[in-house]
């Protein structure tokens, strides 16, 4: 009887599980064929998002496919519809908050209609500000049909460090990679990943996708659609360093602002309107230094001259820009300076409302 070679044995035994790997993932690349959410009692109304992990990690996805096939955009657009999608950051998702008391929940509670359709509003939002991130959504977005999108915007979504750095950007690098090389803002030390990365990262997306299917009967169980974590508490007094994120005053240069990634989001729209938001942020005065800080994440310095630079730049494209900045007082805000009471978003709804009906064509 001839030896046994285990070394030989492992080697086979690895280059046929990639082999079977290789060709199962090129059959079946988005995993759609692992999706439970196909029936109308199970599409969500917002992207899964953990909040409090572990309880809730299997809303740790971050697949966009996964993301898209259980959201209740991805059913077939009605022909008296018109089609609103809104994109933001944890405020506008509604982190602490119902699906009816986020703001697309509150928008379409207005029943607004647009000549002889019905306004229905998406909340394709997502925890963590980045102009990146909600470029990725919009890419993949664009195929459900919209009518006119709303994006919600503040400082964090377009300082510099949220250009590469978001969950969704480590998770889905191919639709990172292919967005930032056509529009050109791949960053000169990128390094594609290698194939030991990609083999790793598609198990994770697939370990992550089967986790979220099981989460499905949960939600059934339940109807909830998130496990709000312990509210965070904000400081009880504001800092006196006005640096922020390494950028020191009193000059804030153009170049840090994202503007090139609005452009960019503008022509991943075409033709698709937009309603470009400065959301909402609080502002404090006669609390010690409140002359140097709005909130415990804004210095004044930094906060006015990106205000400034978005204004402008909405000027010169004749953008449709909204900004809604200090239209509430501080007790509209709960565990951060972006997080509005159900109270505010109604408000919010109604002061965004007009312009959605001003745009219907």
């Amino acid at each position: 009887m001839a030896p046994l070679h285990p070394w030989r044995i492992a080697a086979k035994g690895v280059s046929i599980f990639l082999i079977f790997e290789f060709a199962f993932y090129s059959l079946h690349p988005n995993f759609q064929w692992l999706n439970v959410y196909t029936t109308a009692a199970l599409k969500r109304t917002r992207f899964p998002a953990s909040l409090s992990a572990p309880i809730d990690a299997a809303l740790d996805v971050e697949n966009l496919s996964a993301m898209f096939n259980s959201h209740i955009v991805s059913r077939p657009k009605a022909t008296n519809e018109f089609r609103v999608l809104v994109f933001g950051d944890s405020a506008v998702w509604g982190a602490n908050l119902t699906p009816e008391q986020t703001l697309s929940g509150q928008l379409n509670a207005l029943r607004m209609k647009c000549e002889n359709k019905y306004v229905e509003v998406y909340n394709l939002s997502f925890p963590e500000a980045s102009s990146t991130k909600d470029l990725m959504i919009l890419d993949t977005a664009m195929k459900y049909q919209p009518d006119m999108v709303v994006w919600l915007i503040t400082w964090y979504t377009l300082i510099p460090r949220t250009r590469t750095d978001h969950p969704l950007i480590n998770l889905n690098p191919d639709e990172y990679h292919k967005l930032a090389a056509h529009f050109n803002f791949l960053p000169y030390n990128y390094e594609s990943p290698n194939l030991i990365s990609q083999i790793t990262r598609r198990n994770q997306t697939l370990f992550r996708i089967v986790r979220f299917q099981s989460y499905s009967l949960v939600y059934l169980a339940t109807d909830k659609d998130q496990f709000p974590g312990p509210p965070d508490k904000l400081p009880a007094q504001l800092g006196s360093d006005p640096t922020f994120e390494g950028m020191k005053p009193p000059k804030l240069f153009r170049w840090r602002v994202s503007l090139d990634q609005v452009m960019d989001f503008y022509q991943l729209a075409g033709n698709t309107p937009i309603i470009l938001v400065n959301e909402p942020t609080q502002v404090l005065s006669n609390v010690p230094n409140s002359n140097i800080y709005y909130n415990v994440y804004y210095p004044r310095w930094i906060y006015d001259q990106y205000r400034k630079y978005i204004s402008e730049a909405a000027r010169q494209n004749h953008w449709d820009y909204l900004d809604l900045w200090n239209v509430f007082p501080p007790k509209y805000f709960t565990d951060t300076p972006l997080h509005l009471t159900p109270h505010g978003e109604t408000e919010l709804a109604k002061m965004i409302a007009p312009a959605i009906v001003k745009g219907c064509p």
